[in-house]
């Protein structure tokens, strides 16, 4: 009788929930909206911080819901998976609030380097960093240490170049390449998805005996 290794099983359906690229698709968002941030500022004033909070999660969750859902199912995990969301959502609860509050000062001036010299950026990029390696080594997802580097190093980086640059070409450049690069790949890792796990048809599935 062959033996079902249900421990590997669940790592591969565990591998298969981030293979969707909704993942990339939202960090890349999240980068491009930075990037084009004091744009937006411009324009929209402070209504600018809603377009910064919402719509890369709502990628994440419609996606989630009406394409992944639909092709793979609700996958449900064992209690050391469930362990490591419930940690995610812990680390989540507590810190977006602080990131939302530090971006706000941030963009009306409150910290800014004539002020407070580079200490700021360096630690809210330590932060970002600290924060989004955790998260990758709790999910054991390898995509979240790039994600880490490119906010880590991009709000110092910013920064640095805006002597030289001025807004909006320092957030573009610290934010926006990078942004472009992950989401294109999201874009492309999910119309693979697509194409492989097809949408089952309830024609098919419901055939009697």
């Amino acid at each position: 009788m062959e033996h079902i290794n249900l421990h590997e099983i669940e790592k591969q359906t565990y591998r298969l929930t981030f293979q969707d690229g909704l993942y990339d698709m939202t960090y890349g968002t999240l980068l491009i909206i930075f990037a084009i941030a004091p744009i937006l500022r411009e324009i929209i004033y402070l209504w600018y911080i809603v377009f910064m909070i919402i719509p890369a999660p709502l990628i994440l969750i419609l996606g989630k819901r009406y394409i992944t859902m639909p092709r793979i199912g609700i996958v449900k995990f064992g209690l050391e998976r469930n362990k490591a969301k419930n940690k995610i959502h812990l680390l989540t609860a507590i810190l977006f609030p602080i990131t939302v509050i530090v971006v706000i000062l941030t963009f009306i001036g409150m910290f800014n380097v004539r002020v407070t010299g580079y200490i700021v950026p360096l630690g809210a990029g330590l932060f970002a960093l600290v924060l989004l390696s955790s998260i990758a080594y709790i999910l054991n997802y390898s995509h979240f240490y790039l994600y880490a580097i490119s906010i880590g190093l991009g709000i110092p980086l910013t920064e640095l170049l805006e002597p030289l640059l001025g807004e909006p070409y320092d957030y573009l450049f610290s934010f926006g390449i990078s942004g472009i690069i992950i989401l294109s790949y999201g874009i492309y890792t999910l119309l693979k998805f697509i194409k492989t796990y097809t949408i089952p048809n309830e024609d098919t599935t419901n055939v009697k005996g």
